[in-house]
Parts: C-alpha cells; sequence; structure tokens
C-alpha cells in the first residue's frame, strides 16, 4: 500500500471496520486533548451549548486537540500525503483515503504519520466517544467503525447542502487545520461551514442560520438527523491558504457492540441524495398548446414565423439554407450550440443591463457575497438549497426593473408558437407542451443538481444562455468550466449503486458538457434516464450566469 495515497477500496460512503483497533482503556488519551477538556465544568458548559443550539444540536469547541500535537500532524500530512482532486455536481475538494487503512501501513509507513495515527487513535477512543456520546446527548457510539479522513480545501473547493444521512452515520465531526496556525483565518477567505434551518422536515431553507468560520484547531460537531441535519460548507475564494481539516463520523454501535440497536439509523426520511434523485419533474407540469402541429410544420417556416422571429432573432436563423445545415447536424449530433442567437440591438441593451446588475451586486469582484444578494424586481430565490437554488423570475412579472422586463420578454419568445415552429424545423420533432424559466445563478451560491428525466420518453432541452462577460478574458474564464456554471448531461446510472454514493462525472463520464456562453443557445434531446446539471458558480467567475431554460415535450411514439 502506497503511503502516499492511503488507498481506500471502498466508495467514501462505506466506512471501513479496523480489525486492528486498539484505541480503549489508554491512561494518556487525555493529553492529546487540550488541558481541563474533560472535567466536569467543562462538559456541563458544552452539554448545555448543544441543548439550546439551533438549528439543530451542534457545537464549536474553540480548542480541541494538544497545539504541538496538532502541528506535528499538519507537517506530517503535507509532507507525506498526497490530495486526491474530486469533483461531482455537489462538490469540489481533495481528499486522502479513509484513515482506518492507516492500520495496513507497514511500521515503517506508520513511522512517517505516527503523529496522525496519534491523533486518530485519540478522536476514536473510548474516552473521546464518551465524551461525545454525554455532551450531544446522542447515544452509546461505535468503538469499532471508523469514517474519518483528512481534506483540503483548496481556491475555488465547496461542498453544496447534504445532510449527511448515509448508514449508520450518528455525529458528523471537523477538525479545522487551516493555513499557518499562528494566523488567523479571515472570513472572508471563505471555507464557512454553514448550517440550514428547515422549512419543514427534509426540505432546508434557502439560507443557512449558523455559520462557523475555520480556525485553527478547532472542533465542530453535529447530530446527524434524517431530514434536518442540512449543512454545506461555503466555497474558500483565498489562494495559497488551504482550508486543511480533519472530517469524519461517529456511528451506531455495530451488531456485537454495547447499545448495539438492529436498524437503530433508520428512518422514515430519505437521504438528501435520494431526495435530489427524487424526480423535480413531478413539481411542474407541462403548458400544452392548444394545437397539435402537422408533419409538414418540420418542412419550413411560414411568413408569418419569420416575421414574428425577426423581431429578436439573428435572421442568419432563419435563413434556408444555413437552417438545413443547423438541421442536419442537430440530427447527427442529437445536440446543438448556436452563437449569436439574439439580434445585435438586443443583446447588447441585454448585456449592459445584467452586467449593471452584477455590478450592482458585487458579483464582478471575486469575493464570497452575502445570502440574499440580487433579490430585487421580479426576481426571487428558488430552492430547496438540497436540490438547487438561483433566482427565478416571477411567472407574472410586474416590476419595471430592467433586467426583470427584459428576461421576461425572453421567455415571452420561448413560449411562442413562432419559436415552436422553428424548434420544429430545427428538430424534425413536433413539440406538444412546454415549460420554462428565467434563471440568475449568482456567484457563490447558485446550481441545481443532477436530476433525471424520468418522462418515460425524451424531452427538448432548450437554453437561452446570457453568462456576463465584461471582457474577452472573462469569456475565457467561463469556457474553462474552472470557474463553474457549466451545465453537464450525465449518463443514467445502472446497476444497484448505492443511493448514497455521489457520482463524479468525471469518472462515469459526461455525455455532454456545455460551457455558459454569451447570447448562445443550446438544443438537446434528453434521452430517458439521461441526467442534467448546472455547476455551482464560483464566487470567483466573471459575473452570474443569466438564461431562459425551457423543456418541451414531445409526442410519446419520440425515439
Amino acid at each position: 500500500m502506497a503511503l502516499s495515497t492511503i488507498t481506500r477500496e471502498r466508495p467514501s460512503s462505506e466506512p471501513i471496520i479496523a480489525k486492528r483497533m486498539k484505541l480503549e482503556g489508554s491512561s494518556s488519551v487525555q493529553d492529546k486533548f487540550c488541558p481541563g477538556l474533560f472535567t466536569k465544568e467543562s462538559r456541563e458548559a458544552i452539554r448545555k451549548t448543544v441543548e439550546v443550539s439551533k438549528p439543530y444540536p451542534h457545537c464549536k469547541i474553540s480548542k480541541l486537540v494538544n497545539d504541538d500535537l496538532l502541528r506535528r500532524v499538519q507537517k506530517e500530512v503535507y509532507a507525506n500525503l498526497s490530495f486526491t482532486s474530486k469533483e461531482t455536481d455537489i462538490y469540489k475538494v481533495n481528499q486522502t483515503g479513509d484513515l482506518a487503512n492507516m492500520d495496513g501501513l507497514t511500521d515503517e509507513e506508520r513511522n512517517k504519520l505516527s503523529s496522525l495515527f496519534e491523533l486518530r487513535n485519540a478522536i476514536y477512543s473510548k474516552e473521546f466517544r464518551e465524551f461525545v456520546s454525554e455532551v450531544t446527548g446522542c447515544g452509546p457510539l461505535s468503538g469499532s467503525k471508523m469514517d474519518m479522513s483528512v481534506n483540503t480545501y483548496t481556491e475555488g473547493c465547496h461542498l453544496l447542502n447534504h445532510d449527511d444521512v448515509i448508514g449508520t452515520r450518528r455525529v458528523s465531526f471537523i477538525l479545522y487545520m487551516p493555513g499557518d496556525p499562528d494566523e488567523h483565518w479571515d472570513p472572508k477567505f471563505g471555507g464557512a461551514l454553514e448550517l440550514y434551518p428547515v422549512v419543514e422536515r427534509d426540505t432546508p431553507a434557502n439560507e443557512p442560520a449558523v455559520t462557523v468560520p475555520p480556525q485553527w484547531n478547532q472542533f465542530a460537531m453535529f447530530t446527524v438527523l434524517p431530514g434536518y441535519s442540512f449543512h454545506s460548507v461555503e466555497e474558500v475564494v483565498v489562494e495559497g491558504k488551504p482550508r486543511l481539516s480533519i472530517q469524519g463520523w461517529f456511528h451506531f454501535p455495530q451488531e456485537g457492540e454495547l447499545g448495539y440497536k438492529k436498524d437503530a439509523e433508520k428512518s422514515e426520511s430519505r437521504s438528501s441524495l435520494q431526495q435530489i434523485e427524487a424526480e423535480l419533474d413531478t413539481k411542474e407540469n407541462y403548458n400544452r398548446y392548444q394545437t397539435e402541429l402537422e408533419e409538414s410544420a418540420t418542412e419550413k417556416l411560414s411568413e408569418q414565423d419569420v416575421a414574428s422571429l425577426s423581431t429578436w432573432m439573428n435572421p442568419v436563423y432563419f435563413n434556408t439554407e444555413y437552417l438545413s445545415k443547423v438541421t442536419e447536424k442537430f440530427l447527427d449530433e442529437s445536440a446543438i450550440q448556436l452563437k449569436q442567437i439574439l439580434k445585435e440591438d438586443l443583446y447588447n441593451k441585454i448585456k449592459v443591463a445584467t452586467l449593471k446588475a452584477d455590478k450592482q451586486d458585487h458579483f464582478t469582484e471575486a469575493v464570497m457575497p452575502p445570502h440574499g444578494r440580487g433579490v430585487r424586481g421580479d426576481w426571487f430565490v428558488q430552492g430547496s438549497p438540497v436540490s438547487q437554488r438561483f433566482l427565478k423570475l416571477s411567472d407574472k412579472p410586474t416590476s419595471d426593473e430592467e433586467t426583470s422586463v427584459l428576461f421576461a420578454q425572453l421567455r415571452a419568445h420561448l413560449e411562442s408558437e413562432a419559436f415552436r415552429h422553428w424548434l420544429a424545423v430545427v428538430s424534425q420533432l413536433l413539440p406538444t407542451g412546454h415549460r420554462g424559466v428565467a434563471r440568475r445563478f449568482r456567484p457563490g451560491h447558485d446550481f441545481t443538481l443532477a436530476t433525471a428525466n424520468s418522462r418515460g420518453q425524451a424531452i427538448l432541452d432548450v437554453t437561452l444562455c446570457l453568462a456576463t462577460t465584461p471582457t474577452e478574458k472573462d469569456t475565457e474564464k467561463w469556457e474553462s468550466c474552472e470557474y463553474g456554471g457549466y451545465e453537464c448531461y450525465m449518463a443514467a446510472h445502472e446497476g444497484d449503486d448505492d443511493p448514497a454514493t455521489y457520482r463524479s462525472f468525471d469518472d462515469d463520464g459526461a455525455l455532454l458538457t456545455m460551457a455558459a456562453g454569451a447570447n448562445e443557445l443550446s438544443i438537446v434531446l434528453k434521452d430517458e434516464g439521461v441526467m442534467r446539471f448546472v455547476k455551482y458558480v464560483s464566487a470567483r467567475a466573471p459575473g452570474a450566469r443569466w438564461d431562459v431554460a425551457f423543456e418541451y415535450d414531445l409526442p410519446e411514439e419520440t425515439d
């Protein structure tokens, strides 16, 4: 086993039961922690803090570990461990393997990580487990099941909203080792733990109620509660100051351990991942067109269609010769991106309005904006953040705020009969219904997580993207996909994969990835089961991703 990787042989959702743990009864365990931590007064003070904490039981201990030990751990980690960069729709992080695997290292390898091994054993010791159990009131914890890794959040890393309900997890914890031990971590650097209240069980609010910025030797923990313990990790926005931490879970007692109860961890609540994958399509119905299109509608546009489209669309896209090339490409690839789709004067008007709004909201400054920023006019926050968060334009706008008016007009264009006929010509398909939304994905806040098409048939995705791009360099930033905001299609999951495992689109293979563009229209024929998401927009992005996203229902026999 290579020391640099601490090889992991199971998915991150499946903790490993260590076979050679020798943690119990150590007389020196308390010496690994800060003096006074285990006193009756300290326990009682922490217990009372947990008891009154909101939005769910949690606490923050300012100094947990013997400082000399933690400094040695940090040095060992940087000198002897390598991190694997992992990215999915819900997170971007650098992580080691499970520290339970340290039991399988050779003596020579373990000596290079002796302080880390010492700390791991102290955290899972009988004394500390009993301490955690007492102050949280969570009941007995397993002494055999370990679930712990070292994470480093570098610039751009983040973890979106979820509830940690996987398997037998009972208490979640984070021990922070950010930056220089002798320097204060400025909250402006990002990386804070965010705890969310719930609107109702299984539905977190759109904004957190508690924010815990990381500090050296700080320990945060909370009880894992199905349907309630929603949390996220704010993006790190500072360069060259990694947010290093040890993160893990304590588990329910396993079979054969004191306090074991069969199926103790089971509840009526699904994990947040299962909630995400419980198709969002059921929440909104398609608006049915009043008439059906004849097959002849796929042949050409009428003069009335052209007259209507010419008020907003680049005339090249209803030129018969050019349109036939677009159709040919779409039929060949089932997807196409069309640049400069809007008329130049209309696009310039939108570009000025969106840039003005982004500057007003400080979304062009590469800083972590406060929650609630950007809500104005007819724009409001659409959640729940367990699956999505963005600003949505009201279905019945009344404001004269400029972006509200402009995007209401764009949405109306994509709902029109003329555009339906244009889609029929381009795609050679006959839309029977539609639903759509105008969205603003704010830097540092907004995203959609992967959800599948479960309509039982293919549907047509059409998205008009108008990402803020003040300069040519900003266009390149969006195109790099390093700043998020891109749209990704993934193949349906096959087999009996654990629904509690977040899937990497790098590992599973993305079917299609489209960078956020300015004045671009994408058309994608999405088959049943195919998953789609808009990646979290980094606080370092050039601005917001603005778009109008529509889905068009197709006849049942569509292949």
